[in-house]
C-alpha cells in the first residue's frame, strides 16, 4: 500500500496525515521489542520472582507468555482493521462507543506514563551503582527527572531520531547483553565450574516455609514475569507513522513478543543456574549485577550495567513515544482537558510536541511526589500494570459487544484476521486478563497500588460525568468530532505551521 493510499484511508476515518509515516518493518519490531525490553524486564523482575517463590518462579514465565500471546492475537486483528494512533481508545470508541473509549484510553495513558516513569527510576538506581553514587531518594529522583527530560527532548525532535536511537539500543541489547549472558554461562559451566544443577530451577527456596499455600505464592511470583512482557501492543499505537501499517504491525508485534520471550526466558534460566550462593542475593537491590561480580569480576559487572543502561534508556524513550501518541489521539478527538493544545503537531518535525511535553510534565509530577512519600514508586509500577490490564479487559469486553452487534470490520485481503476464532479468543482473554487484574487488585502486596489506580480512574469518571459525556452526545468529542472537523483541519493545516482545529458549535450526530 502506498503512502497516498494510506493517507486516503486515514482520511476516511476522519483524520489528516500530519505525522511522519517513516517507520518501516525493522523499526516497528525494534520499537515493540524496546517497550517490552528483555533486559529491563529481567533486571527489574528477577529479584521479585526469586524472593517471592524461589527459583521455581521461572516456570511461571510460560504462563505470562500465553497471557500476552492471547492479547497479541486480539490486538493484531484490530490494528489490521483500524490502524490509528490511540490504538485501543480508537478500537473501543469506534466499535462500541466513545465513552468506553475514554476509559480505555485513560487506562492506557496511566499504563504507559507510569511505565516509563518507573523505568526511569529503575535506570537512575543503576546509574548510581555504575558511578558508585551513594543513592538517596532525592538523588534518585533528580537523576530520574534528567532521564525523563532527555527522552522528552529526543521525542520532540522527531520520530526518525527516536527510532534511530531506539534501533541502536535494541541492537546493543540483542548483541552485547545477550552475549554477556552467554559469556557468564560459559564461565560458570566450563571455567569455574561453580553453578547450580538443573534441579535448582524446581526448588522453592525459603518460599516453601511461608504460611500461604505455595501455589498461591508461585502464582503471585508470576506477576514479575508478567510485568516483563507489558507493552507488546506498542507498535499498534504508532500505526499512523508506520508504512503499510495493516500488514506490518501484526507481523512485528508477534515477532517482538516471540524474540523477547525467548531472550527473557534464556536470561532468567542462565542467571538462576550461575548463582553461587543464593543467600547472598536475598536482600540485594541489584541481584543481576551481583551475579556478574561474583562469577567474573566487579569491573565486568559495571561494563554489563553500562550497556544495560542503554537498553533501559531506549525502553523509557519507546514507552514515552507510545504514550505521547495516545495522549495526542485523545486530544485530537477533544476528549481531554486542553485538547486544543494537545492535538497540535509540529509541521517541521511532524511530532505532537505538546503531547510529548505533557507526558513529560505528568511523569515529573509523579517523580516529585516521591519527596512526600517514598512508597510512591511502588504505586507507580503497580499502576502501570493495572493500566495495561485495564486496557486489555475493557477492550476485550467491548469487542464481545461489538461482535454481537456485527460491528467488527471485514478483513482486507492479505491482512491478519481471527475469523471463527474471534469469540472463543475473546472469552479466553476475559478469563486470563480478569485473573491477572484480580490478582493486581486484591492480593495483599498490591492493594495499595490498586487504591491509587481506582482513585485515578474515578477522576476519569468525574471528568466524563461533568463534561465529556455531554460533549460526546453532541458530537463535540470522539470519532464523530474528528469526521466533522476534518475540513477545518485541512484548512488550518494549510494556513499555519501548527494546526489547531476549533470545536464546532453545531451539533453533529455521533458515529
Amino acid at each position: 500500500m502506498t503512502h497516498s493510499d494510506e493517507d486516503h484511508r486515514l482520511g476516511e476515518l476522519g483524520y489528516t496525515q500530519r505525522l511522519s509515516r517513516s517507520v518501516g518493518g525493522v523499526s516497528s519490531f525494534f520499537l515493540g521489542f524496546a517497550v517490552i525490553s528483555a533486559t529491563t524486564a529481567v533486571f527489574s523482575g528477577f529479584g521479585f520472582g526469586l524472593n517471592t517463590a524461589g527459583p521455581a518462579f521461572v516456570w511461571t514465565f510460560p504462563l505470562a507468555v500465553v497471557v500476552f500471546f492471547v492479547w497479541a492475537l486480539i490486538a493484531a486483528d484490530l490494528v489490521s482493521k483500524l490502524p490509528l494512533s490511540g490504538y485501543a481508545y480508537q478500537w473501543t470508541s469506534r466499535l462500541v462507543n466513545p465513552s468506553l473509549g475514554w476509559f480505555t484510553g485513560f487506562s492506557g495513558a496511566i499504563g504507559f506514563i507510569s511505565g516509563f516513569t518507573g523505568v526511569a527510576f529503575v535506570m537512575a538506581g543503576y546509574v548510581g551503582s555504575l558511578f558508585d553514587i551513594e543513592m538517596t531518594t532525592p538523588i534518585q529522583i533528580w537523576i530520574s527527572l534528567a532521564i525523563v527530560l532527555l527522552c522528552v527532548l529526543i521525542n520532540v525532535y522527531g520520530v526518525k531520531l527516536a527510532t534511530v536511537l531506539n534501533n541502536i539500543g535494541v541492537g546493543l541489547e540483542l548483541v552485547v547483553t545477550l552475549g554477556a549472558t552467554a559469556f557468564i554461562a560459559i564461565i560458570a559451566f566450563f571455567v569455574s565450574n561453580e553453578h547450580q544443577g538443573i534441579d535448582f530451577l524446581f526448588s522453592t527456596g525459603s518460599a516453601g516455609a511461608l504460611p500461604s499455600p505455595y501455589i498461591v505464592v508461585w502464582l503471585t511470583s508470576s506477576l514479575g514475569c508478567i510485568f516483563g512482557l507489558l507493552g507488546v501492543e506498542a507498535a499498534a499505537d504508532i500505526a499512523e507513522e508506520t508504512k503499510d501499517a495493516r500488514r506490518t504491525i501484526p507481523r512485528t508485534m508477534f515477532l517482538a513478543l516471540g524474540v523477547a520471550s525467548v531472550i527473557e526466558f534464556f536470561m532468567y534460566v542462565v542467571f538462576l543456574l550461575v548463582i553461587k550462593d543464593p543467600a547472598t542475593l536475598t536482600d540485594s537491590a541489584s541481584p543481576i549485577a551481583d551475579i556478574f561480580a561474583q562469577q567474573i569480576s566487579p569491573w565486568f559487572s559495571k561494563l554489563v550495567i553500562a550497556v544495560a543502561l542503554t537498553n533501559i534508556l531506549v525502553c523509557v524513550l519507546a514507552n514515552m513515544l507510545v504514550a505521547t501518541r495516545l495522549v495526542y489521539a485523545l486530544g485530537r478527538d477533544n476528549m481531554l482537558p486542553g485538547s486544543k493544545t494537545l492535538r497540535r503537531v509540529s509541521k517541521k518535525h511532524k511530532v505532537p510536541t505538546t503531547a510529548v511535553w505533557a507526558t513529560g510534565v505528568v511523569s515529573a509530577l509523579l517523580l516529585l511526589s516521591a519527596f512526600a512519600n517514598e512508597q510512591t514508586f511502588s504505586y507507580i509500577i503497580g499502576m502501570s500494570a493495572l493500566g495495561y490490564f485495564g486496557v486489555y479487559m475493557l477492550t476485550t469486553i467491548g469487542l464481545l459487544i461489538a461482535n454481537a452487534r456485527k460491528r467488527i470490520p471485514a478483513a482486507e485481503r492479505g491482512t491478519f484476521d481471527l475469523g471463527r476464532l474471534r469469540v472463543p479468543l475473546y472469552i479466553v482473554g476475559i478469563v486470563v486478563f480478569g485473573a491477572v487484574m484480580s490478582a493486581l487488585l486484591f492480593l495483599p502486596d498490591f492493594q495499595a497500588n490498586a487504591l491509587v489506580f481506582v482513585i485515578a480512574m474515578a477522576l476519569a469518571g468525574v471528568w466524563w460525568l461533568a463534561r465529556l459525556r455531554r460533549q460526546i452526545a453532541r458530537g463535540q468529542a470522539g470519532p464523530s468530532y474528528a469526521l466533522a472537523t476534518r475540513e477545518l483541519d485541512l484548512a488550518a493545516l494549510a494556513a499555519t505551521d501548527e494546526a489547531a482545529p476549533s470545536t464546532p458549535e453545531s451539533k453533529v450526530t455521533p458515529a
